[in-house]
């Protein structure tokens, strides 16, 4: 065999590995400085995660997160279309039958992945509401 041909290989295989990762990083929503936020691991040991940004108390920015199935990823990103532009109060009645609707047909051996998502948004809006009741009671 010759040891170029393995040279390039991995050389190859650098360069796509080095794209995949800026074509991810640039095109996935990042939230600097979030409000409120949740990384939850599933039963199935899914993980998800939500970041949160609000403004006039209403989500303005949301990130999305996982390393589970396609119908994980669907669900979580589901979940954080479905809480943008509400407040908190609103994002915790959407539950993982919205999340479900949202996604459209979810096999029914992966309707955990809704509920992990709901989980996890409701995870986040805690997280925010706790902040905020700690910012509220320092500046008293």
């Amino acid at each position: 065999m010759n040891p170029w041909n393995l040279v390039l290989g991995v050389g190859i295989l650098l360069i796509v590995t080095l794209v995949w990762f800026v074509f991810y990083y640039c095109f996935n929503p990042h939230v600097d400085e979030p409000d409120g936020g949740a990384r939850v691991v599933g039963s199935c040991g899914d993980v998800m995660e939500i970041r949160l940004k609000f403004e006039a108390d209403r989500v303005v920015q949301g990130s999305p997160w996982t390393n589970g199935c396609a119908h994980s990823f669907n669900c979580v990103w589901a979940a954080v279309d479905l809480a943008r532009g509400k407040t908190a109060e609103e994002i915790l009645d959407i539950d993982a039958a919205m999340i479900r609707r949202a996604v459209g047909e979810l096999p029914r051996d992966h309707w955990h992945c809704a509920s992990l998502a709901a989980e996890t948004l409701h995870a986040a809006i805690d997280n925010y509401m706790q902040a905020g009741w700690k910012t509220t009671s320092d500046s008293n």
